[in-house]
């Protein structure tokens, strides 16, 4: 792209692409199934959007890195890039970009003329304030960048220096949870008026949130990406139960209905008046085991608990044959620098094996002990939040207890669920969580630093295994200062295997993502990376 090309032209020409493609009856983006073709291609403007989804208790995207979240910030925030419906990172509160040979200094021009919802100027200022505070407030995932200064040039012109060449950059600072606030309203309101109030740059101002009941937001009439949007509102509704989301848009009380039942999927593709867009994002589903409590601090008790999952029976049962049998742990096919480690496959037999091998005896009434201990652990799970995620614990209980395991299930609130799953080890207090992730970067180096270094526990970051590999940490020090891509797709795949062998986790099956939309619902995509649906500039045909 020419460094004077103005990103309203680029925006003029994804809309431009986004509506031939959603008027094409074959395959889009990635895999995606497309509508089938349009009556009418040119947007409309005027109207409401009315979204069900599950949701966060606030709305402070940069406060933590969260799936849902992120999909709301989408509609009040701008980023200083994006990703486009080709899923490609693209530029957008950053005009141009250069970066110096040695890849150590970054300089941004931004775009002229933007404002943020209260009135207060975008410019190299705001920029600085908005990194510098992220780092400070040491908010996730503020250190997976390496910076060493942030410095204004001149009004429009912001300068970054880094410790070492990061090519991911773009891609980390298109997800919402680095969104640019208005630097005078956040100080105004402060962290916890943050939490239920926001004043961004992006394409709809916020104009009340209620925990558990939704969102409301109307069309920014000075949004600098003129001629966009084409709603007037758009309406969030929080209905954390996933068949309540599917009832309402049979119904007609919602245009959008987002993480619903493969079944209900299934249903939507033969309904008329409704089309379903789906394809493969960065989301992988597990149960991830807890390496500090009694029984899974041994290697050979987790592999045995892999061995004794029956995955493809899973993709089939609860997903209908809809998702795929992942082949590394967290890591999905679809990030740059993957390299597959396979699957564990459904072995019961020599999953009892490991078992014994380890001192777990079966004894009385079918279940294991050792030194008098019976082999008990307990799944958290939530009901509805990520498709098939209680089946799945369902699921994988029986499974365990035929092998011999004493397995419990938990179910945790929506609201609860990620405080009580996001403390230091010396204070969680689960076995095992039944959970999906996703690597909004579309990098594998984030799966590395979030999942498997030993500096990412919990609260900080995600290794909610808790597995600490100096083994592991060193390699993922190298691959993060490797100077050339060989290199590093080198280490990446050293990486991937070891924590395999390790088995922090059930490596269960890689998510497609899937929406069922209206059939006068314009515009819309499958960001495949942060595994969303844009829709801040979908439209609605007339009648």
């Amino acid at each position: 792209m020419s460094k004077r090309r103005s990103w309203v032209a680029v925006a003029a020409v994804v809309l431009a692409m986004a509506a031939w493609m959603l008027a094409d009856c074959g395959q889009g983006i990635a895999g995606q199934t497309q509508a089938p073709a349009a009556p009418h291609l040119a947007p409309v403007y005027g109207g409401t959007l009315r979204i069900v989804m599950p949701f966060a208790t606030q709305v402070d995207t940069n406060s933590v890195l969260q799936i849902n979240l992120n999909e709301a910030g989408l509609y009040f925030h701008d980023s200083l890039f994006d990703w486009g419906p080709d899923g490609k990172v693209k530029p957008m509160l950053v005009r141009q970009k250069q970066v110096s040979p040695d890849g150590l200094t970054v300089t941004w021009k931004l775009q002229p003329g933007v404002t943020f919802h209260d009135g207060t100027p975008f410019n190299a200022a705001a920029v600085k304030w908005n990194l510098e505070r992220k780092i400070q407030k040491k908010q996730s995932p503020y250190d997976l960048l390496p910076f060493k200064s942030v410095e204004v040039v001149d009004e429009l012109t912001a300068r970054v220096k880094l410790d070492r060449p990061y090519p991911a950059l773009d891609a980390v600072l298109a997800n919402r949870s680095f969104a640019m606030y208005s630097p005078s309203f956040a100080q105004k309101v402060g962290d916890d008026g943050l939490k239920t109030q926001q004043s961004g740059a992006g394409p709809f101002i916020l104009t009340s949130f209620v925990p558990n009941e939704g969102l409301r937001l109307k069309k920014n009439p000075n949004y600098w990406q003129k001629g966009l949007p084409y709603l007037d509102e758009v309406h969030i509704r929080i209905v954390n139960d996933i068949n309540t989301r599917a009832t309402m848009l049979a119904a007609g009380d919602a245009d959008v209905a987002l993480r619903l039942s493969s079944p209900d999927i299934n249903r939507f593709r033969q309904a008329q008046g409704i089309r379903v867009l789906e394809g493969q994002g960065s989301q992988q589903y597990y149960i991830v085991m807890n390496t500090r409590r009694p029984g899974l601090s041994d290697r050979r008790v987790r592999q045995a608990f892999n061995y004794a999952v029956d995955k493809e029976g899973i993709v089939q049962n609860v997903y209908l044959g809809a998702a795929r049998v992942a082949q590394a742990m967290y890591a999905t096919p679809s990030l740059d620098g993957f390299a597959p480690a396979g699957a564990y496959p459904y072995d019961p037999d020599k999953a009892k094996k490991l078992l014994d091998e380890a001192g777990w005896k079966v004894g009385a009434g079918g279940f294991r002990e050792k030194d008098g201990k019976r082999l008990s652990v307990d799944i958290w799970t939530t009901k509805g939040s990520t498709p098939g995620d209680y089946e799945i614990s369902e699921l994988v209980q029986g499974m365990l207890k035929a092998v011999g395991v004493d397995c419990k299930l938990t179910l945790l609130e929506p609201a609860t669920f990620n405080p009580r799953v996001s403390l230091p080890p010396e204070k969680s207090e689960y076995d095992m969580v039944s959970m999906g992730f996703n690597a909004p970067t579309g990098n594998v180096d984030y799966v590395f630093n979030m999942l498997y270094s030993s500096k990412a526990f919990p609260p900080r970051y995600y290794n909610r295994a808790y597995m600490s590999n100096p083994d592991v940490d060193q390699l993922i020090e190298q691959a993060n200062n490797a100077r050339s891509r060989e290199e590093q797709q080198k280490l990446n795949a050293q990486i991937i295997k070891r924590v395999h062998e390790e088995a922090p986790l059930i490596q269960l099956v890689d998510l497609a993502q899937a929406a069922a939309i209206r059939d006068n619902v314009r515009g819309i995509y499958l960001n495949g990376p942060a595994n969303n649906f844009p829709a801040q500039f979908a439209w609605k045909e007339k009648p």
